[in-house]
């Protein structure tokens, strides 16, 4: 992929697109906890682009490593809390797209002072990195202390649409299945309602607090990586 990131360099385009078929070729291993961290390798990955010697004024500081072709999909129906925080791919129908917003985000690349690894962590809520965050190396593996090398904060365009499963996918009668999915970049516009798209991305939860009960149920949705647009089909 040297000639993508050379031509990805000296462009306004900000997204390296990898066959997961690929890492699995050459690393296998990286490719394996790719699927069970996806954060933290992918973290880790950009890290690394952003230590490549390139030539003078070139800059990889605004590229996003994108898996496509992941092994296997799964319809929404499908999905459990054992797919929490997993790279996955999921299959299904556009049935709705907001409109694209503008949201802050912030990022820093960290050095882990114990073993030296660079790594990327995400700060959009707050000023430092997560005490649970754990060193991606993993003859590591310790929470720190991290020093901040690199420090990357602005406004990034971003857009939800709305999955839903496949008619043809379900047994007649059963309600099909949705799922928010929040695309950034320039995965925005990517997809429009009616398209049949396969998504890759990390599946997240957040807290539905219900003023009606002490009991705090959860909320699944798709934090997108990639997206491979079918076209149009029900």
């Amino acid at each position: 992929y040297w000639d993508d990131l050379l031509a990805l360099a000296g462009s306004n385009t900000s997204s390296l697109y990898v066959r997961f078929s690929d890492l699995e070729g050459c690393y296998p291993e990286f490719a394996r906890e790719l699927l069970e961290r996806p954060e933290q390798m992918l973290g880790s990955a950009r890290a690394a682009l952003l230590q490549i010697d390139l030539p003078q004024d070139a800059q990889l500081d605004r590229v996003q490593v994108r898996i496509i072709e992941l092994p296997g999909h799964f319809r929404i129906g499908q999905l459990n809390s054992a797919h929490i925080d997993k790279l996955i791919a999921i299959e299904g129908r556009v049935v709705k797209a907001d409109k694209a917003r503008s949201r802050r985000v912030s990022s820093a690349v960290f050095l882990c002072l114990r073993c030296g690894n660079v790594f990327l962590q995400d700060l959009t809520r707050t000023d430092h990195p997560d005490p649970d965050v754990r060193c991606p190396n993993q003859e590591c593996g310790r929470r720190g202390p991290f020093r901040p090398l690199i420090n990357n904060s602005g406004y990034v365009t971003a857009q939800k649409i709305r999955l839903q499963e496949s008619l043809e996918d379900i047994k007649e009668g059963v309600p099909p299945r949705e799922l928010d999915a929040l695309l950034e970049d320039d995965l925005v516009g990517r997809a429009f309602p009616g398209d049949r798209v396969i998504v890759n991305g990390i599946l997240k939860f957040y807290p539905r607090k219900s003023q009606a009960s002490k009991s705090t149920d959860f909320d699944l949705f798709f934090k997108s990586i990639s997206v491979e647009n079918m076209g149009v089909g029900v």
